[in-house]
């Protein structure tokens, strides 16, 4: 069983950042998923980007990278991965999900994109996407009803925390309406997913 005591949680600076994002971030997501390393420089120096390293000692055993709400109140949990090396399904990645939500436990939820099953892709792959999403589920998550395309990727959608539904619907629209241009956003953001 893993011991909190022995893990600590850090905030990462520029140049771990980078590290994190060519040697773990970048084998873990899929380009499709990958948000580009001068977009995230851009959110943490407007101070709406933490990246977060969960260490043992000294050594990073997983990564994280949160994503503020312009308007406050939500937090996007827009990366979490174990890193490279580092042994997957022993608990890293609930310790690190537990840290993060002691330390945004002053917000009013924490949102969560994870890949929806999708028919036609094979099962082996939506069998890697159900246990993602259950992996939410364990750590204190709960399903929200709509899914959405996210640059052409479809995601399920979790939160942890008590608003409803539809004020983390507009807390999730919020992050991507601030980032990029009507055109952009009305051509690659659907939230809710249209059918």
């Amino acid at each position: 069983m893993i011991e909190l005591e022995q893990y600590e949680l850090k905030k990462l600076d520029l140049d771990t950042l980078h590290l994190v994002y060519q040697d773990h971030l970048t084998p873990d997501f899929p380009p499709a998923e990958r948000k580009p390393l001068a977009a995230m420089e851009k959110l943490l120096s407007a101070g709406r980007y933490e990246p977060w390293g969960l260490y043992q000692g000294e050594e990073l055993m997983a990564y994280a990278m949160m994503w503020k709400d312009p308007e406050g109140g939500f937090e996007l949990l827009d990366y979490l991965g174990v890193c490279q090396g580092k042994p997957r399904g022993e608990g890293i990645g609930t310790v690190m999900v537990a840290y993060l939500m002691d330390h945004y436990s002053h917000v009013e939820g924490i949102l969560v994109e994870t890949e929806a099953e999708e028919d036609g892709l094979p099962e082996a792959e939506n069998e890697l996407r159900r246990r993602r999403m259950s992996f939410y589920r364990r750590v204190g998550f709960k399903d929200l009803s709509y899914v959405v395309d996210i640059y052409g990727v479809r995601y399920a959608m979790f939160l942890y925390g008590d608003k409803g539904e539809e004020e983390a619907m507009e807390a999730h629209q919020r992050l991507y309406h601030y980032e990029l241009t009507p055109w952009l956003y009305d051509k690659f953001i659907h939230i809710p997913a249209q059918t």
